[in-house]
């Protein structure tokens, strides 16, 4: 018999003065200027548990962001950072449109697409099931709810650390529409557009498009020009038809093309690392290899003898259906993803010829979900449904230069590998809420996911020109796994008022066991196994001030078995192969604040707090590559800042004929550890980032809107810094301060 031991907090009563805090809220905050008119916050409604349901009412931690979006300045999905606590977003550098997430504490930066996501980010139903193209711009959104802890009973597997739910615009089926335009820092002009049409008595089509245009935020010295520039475009269609009052359906189209730089590397290679060591003594290799020396190398410039060229498109289809038959309402759900991907990066940051890599990737991806939503009682409300995944996708690599650096290869030979993979998924899943008592609802769920996976993967073939597939296919070797997994969740929420919610639960959730593909060495057994995380969480939702303000908290704690974890295994004594393994134990333990507050008629304040404390309890590894596991239990997971905080304040005032609005965001994240070793030149110290935007909107019916924005105005620069070792090292180093002036029109 399984017994479910409860959480042993640290910093209780840190804990417990937060919960309280949140519980007994009305004490906080008595100013008579806060009761001097009704201002209610409007409500905020959300479909995290896939049924559209207040934020207030719903009994887990979620951010919603709404009208923020229509700010100039906030920009893509990395600016939700600034609204959510225990949440780091950045732009992932090693894959076209890539993202780094962490959400309390747990990460994902992984770029190889056997390797599934942590954290999900879900669009309109549609689940992204690679980093590559999950950098969202922020374009026809209408609401991104932020879901933090395993939500794998609704969202299914890979979701162990949250997931971010985009929803698109309306089609309306109304003439309307927007029309803006943006130029600003680094060439910056974009232009965008979304128009909607009646279509019929019953029926709408959204027409959209876009264009994101810069020079980039980097000079290659090399080259003599500005790289790591945006160049995307994005169009398409959706069509809304609802033959009658109990049926609609929905089918969205777009394609994205996305040709921006794969980032744009800093010279980290000092001494040691053989890019710099055999500088200027190995003829193949050149010189200019040192960071040390090499003066056109930094924060803001690269010396690569080549850009990070990148050529990406991908087709989307999302089919939507929804039957209301009165007690329950029916809902499918099918999407169909291609991506198909050309690009090169410059490994070796500097203008030696030590290590490029040429990707040339192909993934496709379907998924059908099929959902019944109860309807007939208020007492007990339950959503089940069936989920199908399906993705199919191959990786080819070209690696230049590297093998007539360190091997007696002639200049035109490189390595030449690939790796094919099909996985299929099935789950049925369930989430009841049963009121025991008007004021005390149980909520029980579950989620049963069988999987399987069919991995062949090619060692590198040094070559002068491509294998054919028929060759490829006979170096290929092929593994298989079956995962079957129950994903269980129970939990409690009392409302002894309107007013106040007080919660708890227990999830379970898993992450799937696979074949990872970026070793390139098959005679490595490139097989680990699922990750399992329990998480208890306790949390309180306050309206006060007669609706004038929010006051949420939560208090959570995650225990992962079976970590996934990346280690080294030596192959030579220039060479090791990085692979996944199932090597470590974690808890993660943390508190998070969010504050809403209409403050007077004109002033209204956001505010958020997120704590984390993260530690292994245990991680045997080799983590050099010497061959040897050792304890690695004392290091502190990477990207996972202790604290980070965020407070925004948006001011409205008449001015003239219009409205001018003001915009302040302010957010602080505290240092963290950048590399899995804690190694000191991953560290990435704290930040302090302010955002502002001023518009000025008028019209008759305001439908005109000029924006003044910055962002990091405080021109806080940071770097990832990576390794590969013992051939290069590189950084990755973030935007500093842009600005820009945008024009909006709403017809």
């Amino acid at each position: 018999m399984n017994i479910i031991n409860l959480p042993n907090f640290k910093n209780q009563r840190f804990a417990a003065s937060a919960l309280a805090l949140a519980v007994a809220g009305t004490a906080v905050v008595t100013s008579p200027m806060l009761y001097a008119e009704s201002l209610a916050l409007e409500e905020i409604i959300v479909t995290s548990r896939k049924r559209e349901e207040s934020l207030q009412d719903v009994p887990i931690s979620v951010t919603s962001v709404t009208e923020e979006l229509s700010r100039a300045s906030v920009r893509s999905l990395r600016d939700m950072a600034d609204f959510a606590p225990n949440l780091y977003i950045e732009r992932n550098q090693g894959t076209p449109g890539g993202v780094n997430i962490s959400m309390r504490g747990v990460e994902y930066s992984e770029t190889d697409k056997s390797y599934d996501p942590s954290i999900g980010v879900v669009v309109d139903g549609m689940y992204l099931g690679t980093a590559a193209g999950s950098m969202l711009n922020n374009f026809d959104t209408k609401r991104i709810e932020i879901l933090r802890g395993p939500q794998g009973t609704l969202f299914g597997k890979n979701t162990t650390g949250g997931v971010i739910h985009v929803v698109r615009g309306d089609v309306t089926g109304e003439l309307g529409g927007k029309v803006s335009a943006t130029v600003g820092s680094d060439g910056r002009e974009d232009v965008q557009g979304v128009l909607n049409l009646p279509l019929g008595e019953n029926g709408g089509v959204k027409l959209f498009a876009n264009s994101i245009s810069s020079d980039g935020y980097f000079y290659n010295t090399t080259l003599k020009e500005k790289v790591f520039g945006d160049d995307k475009t994005t169009f398409g269609a959706a069509i809304r038809w609802e033959p009658t009052e109990d049926f609609d359906i929905q089918l969205h189209v777009e394609r994205n093309n996305d040709d921006t730089d794969s980032g744009a590397y800093a010279n980290a290679n000092t001494a040691g690392i053989l890019t710099c060591s055999l500088s200027g003594i190995v003829p193949a290799l050149g010189t200019g290899g040192c960071a040390a020396t090499d003066t056109g190398s930094g924060p803001d410039q690269t010396s690569t003898d080549g850009r990070n060229d990148t050529i990406t498109q991908a087709d989307n289809i999302i089919l939507t259906a929804n039957w209301d038959l009165g007690p329950v309402l029916l809902t499918s759900i099918t999407t169909r993803r291609d991506l198909e991907q050309d690009y090169m990066i410059h490994f070796d940051a500097s203008a030696a010829e030590m290590l490029r890599f040429q990707y040339i990737n192909q993934w496709e991806q379907t998924s059908q979900e099929l959902r019944i939503t109860s309807q007939y009682s208020d007492r007990m409300q339950f959503v089940a449904g069936l989920y199908y995944w399906e993705v199919d996708y191959s990786q080819r690599w070209r690696v230049f230069d590297l093998f007539s650096v360190v091997a007696p290869f002639p200049k035109n030979f490189y390595g030449y590998n690939g790796q094919d993979q099909v996985t299929d998924s099935t789950a049925v899943f369930f989430s009841l809420d049963y009121s025991l008592t008007d004021a005390l609802t149980l909520t029980v769920g579950g989620r049963y996911t069988k999987e399987e996976k069919d991995f062949d993967g090619a060692s590198s073939t040094y070559t002068p020109t491509d294998l054919s597939e028929a060759d490829l296919a006979k170096k290929m070797t092929n593994f298989k796994a079956d995962f079957n997994e129950f994903s269980p969740k129970v939990g409690l929420s009392f409302t002894p008022s309107d007013d106040t919610m007080i919660y708890g639960s227990y999830t379970e959730g898993f992450k799937s066991g696979g074949f990872f593909g970026r070793q390139a060495n098959f005679n490595i057994d490139p097989s680990y196994e699922p990750e399992y995380v329990k998480t208890f969480e306790l949390g309180a939702k306050r309206t006060l001030l007669d609706g004038r303000m929010t006051l949420n908290a939560t208090l959570y704690k995650s225990e992962f078995e079976d970590k996934q974890e990346s280690i080294f295994i030596p192959i030579s004594n220039v060479n090791v192969a990085t692979v996944v393994r199932n090597a470590a134990s974690l808890d993660i333990q943390g508190v998070e604040l969010e504050v809403l507050l209409q403050a007077s008629e004109s002033l209204k304040v956001r505010a958020s707090y997120g704590h984390v404390d993260a530690e292994y309890n245990s991680y045997m590894a080799d983590l050099t590559g010497s061959g040897i596991a050792t304890d690695n239990s004392g290091l502190t997971p990477r990207n996972t800042p202790e604290n980070t905080a965020s407070l925004g304040l948006t001011h409205t005032s008449a001015f003239g004929d219009g409205t001018l609005q003001s915009n302040v965001t302010f957010r602080y994240r505290s240092e963290m550890e950048g590399d899995a070793q804690n190694k000191v030149l991953g560290l990435q110290s704290s930040i302090t980032n302010l955002n502002a935007n001023v518009s000025y909107i008028f019209g008759a019916d305001g439908e005109y809107k000029v924006s003044v924005f910055g962002n990091n105005i405080t021109d806080e620069r940071e770097h990832i810094w990576r390794i590969i070792a013992p051939l290069v090292a590189y950084e990755q180093w973030n935007e500093g301060s842009t600005y820009g002036l945008q024009f909006d029109y709403r017809f």
